[in-house]
């Protein structure tokens, strides 16, 4: 069933503030190692009092905006999460082929998306603390510079060449875990096929191997991330060294003072854990941008109009079929979709239902509820009335009633507590339609998309269908059929041809 959509949520990114705690934190961390090294050297002067009270402000404030960064991490975090959430339902309106089913776990990306805020201010921090190099101009000197400059330089394409690394592995893993997933399930099919011709080890052994290189992968992939932190750690380690050695040298030369020194190794310090928090994150960084953009399409496709009519066609051509479709649909009437396989009837129906684009023409419809039933729609994991009502509070009685007058009967539907398996599994193909169509009926929608069911149903089960849609006389109805349709008095009737 779809309804109408909810009204625009606002847009949730939270970039500017995460550019703005970004550099407020760079500054700040820059300006706390100013303050430390002018309280350390007053401390080596025995300027005791002066010099403890420069630690705590340095301590302090760098304390609050590590606390005020935290903060502003959960709440852009938090909001991601319940704007994702809460659109998460309008990815149900649009169907989606095999393919595009297997592209990721959703609530994983929403974690994904969930850290994109941080990313962005451990960027920002790591290019505003950049402004640290002038800082160790003054203090340290041009050496000091031209190694600290030289070191950065060398980690970027590093960084660079890891991400790269990291991508890649994650594409090859997540097709392998896909791959893995699909086979599981056809093996798990075919599992009495497999045992009568004793070839249970053969699937087995497969599973194996798909299982095994999977694991490889992922134990290089963590290798490629170990890789490049160690290699952001030894180049901070390098770099503080050496301008350490150099300050060292000026300082007994005469040539700089002590907190000139000091400045110039904390602010080096500074420069290399900016960049070097951003470097442990940045493989981060591509799984939420590609988990955003995975989200982004989350949302079904808009209407073009919206009619006071149930649904209206003017000239619509589908993207297979050039054939042109007019017509106005109203309450109480019935339109037939027929044609050979491959004619476009589907596509035709999921394009008058706004989930595909037309090549030309408009559509328009109402935006009360719509029931779709067709061969591939999907049951739940969950009892019989879950399954049926959704969740939704219906008397059981009614619920009984549908499900008899659609020739569910015996004990498999006499329970609705009964457990059904995995999408439906025991029962058949046509108990499983006329499930879903029982479950459209009981919402009572304005209009009922079938989509050639008939061919699934037996001659006893379309008698049953046709007289349990007569008794909803206010529903339009659009059905598409190769041969034999379930309405034989529709108002309309669109005939495609190959």
């Amino acid at each position: 069933m779809t309804t109408a959509p909810p009204a625009a949520s606002r847009e949730v990114s939270f970039k500017a503030s995460a550019r703005l705690f970004g550099g407020l934190n760079a500054l700040v961390s820059l300006t706390c190692a100013l303050v430390l090294a002018v309280g350390l050297s007053h401390l080596a002067r025995h300027q005791v009092t002066s010099g403890i009270w420069l630690l705590l402000a340095a301590l302090t404030f760098r304390s609050l905006m590590s606390i005020a960064v935290g903060q502003w991490h959960e709440y852009a975090s938090a909001a991601i999460r319940l704007r994702w959430r809460t659109l998460l339902p309008e990815r149900l309106t649009r169907p989606r082929s095999e393919r595009e089913r297997g592209r990721g776990d959703l609530a994983l990306a929403i974690e994904h998306a969930a850290d994109a805020p941080l990313l962005i201010q451990l960027e920002t921090s790591a290019l505003v603390s950049l402004a640290g190099l002038l800082i160790l101009m003054w203090a340290g000197g041009w050496l000091a510079l031209t190694i600290t400059v030289a070191l950065l330089l060398l980690a970027a394409p590093l960084y660079r060449r890891a991400g790269r690394r990291s991508e890649a592995m994650a594409e090859e893993y997540r097709e392998r875990r896909s791959l893995l997933e699909q086979r599981q399930l056809e093996l798990l099919y075919h599992t009495t096929e497999l045992r009568a011709l004793g070839a249970v080890d053969y699937g087995a052994n497969e599973i194996a191997a798909i299982s095994d290189s999977e694991h490889a992968i992922a134990i290089r992939a963590i290798r490629v991330a170990l890789g490049s932190s160690l290699v952001t750690e030894f180049l901070s380690g390098v770099s503080i060294g050496l301008v350490a050695m150099v300050v060292g040298f000026a300082l007994l030369g005469g040539r700089i003072s002590l907190a000139h020194a000091l400045i110039a190794v904390l602010i080096t310090s500074e420069i290399f854990v900016s960049v070097r928090r951003f470097g442990v994150e940045f493989h981060r960084r591509e799984d939420a941008e590609r988990s955003l953009a995975v989200l982004a399409d989350t949302t079904a496709l808009p209407l073009s109009h919206v009619t006071t009519d149930v649904l209206v066609a003017t000239n619509v051509a589908t993207e297979f079929n050039d054939h042109e479709v007019t017509f106005v649909l109203r309450a109480g009437e019935q339109l037939v979709v027929t044609g050979p396989s491959g004619s476009g009837k589907t596509t035709l129906l999921q394009t008058l239902l706004s989930w595909r684009v037309p090549r030309r023409g408009d559509v328009a419809r109402t935006f009360a509820g719509i029931g779709h039933v067709s061969v591939e729609s999907s049951l739940l994991s969950g009892t019989l009335r879950d399954n049926v009502t959704l969740g939704v509070k219906i008397d059981d009685r009614e619920v009984t009633a549908c499900l008899s007058s659609l020739g569910l009967i015996g004990p498999r539907f006499a329970d609705l507590d009964t457990t059904l398996l995995v999408d439906g599994g025991g029962i058949s193909t046509g108990e499983r339609v006329r499930l879903v169509l029982a479950r459209c009926l009981l919402t009572k929608p304005a209009l009922l998309v079938l989509d050639d069911i008939a061919g699934v149903l037996d001659v006893n089960a379309r008698l049953l269908v046709r007289d349990a849609l007569g008794r909803y006389p206010h529903m339009a109805v659009v059905e598409a059929t190769v041969d034999t349709p379930l309405l034989t008095s529709a108002t309309y009737q669109i005939e495609l041809a190959t």
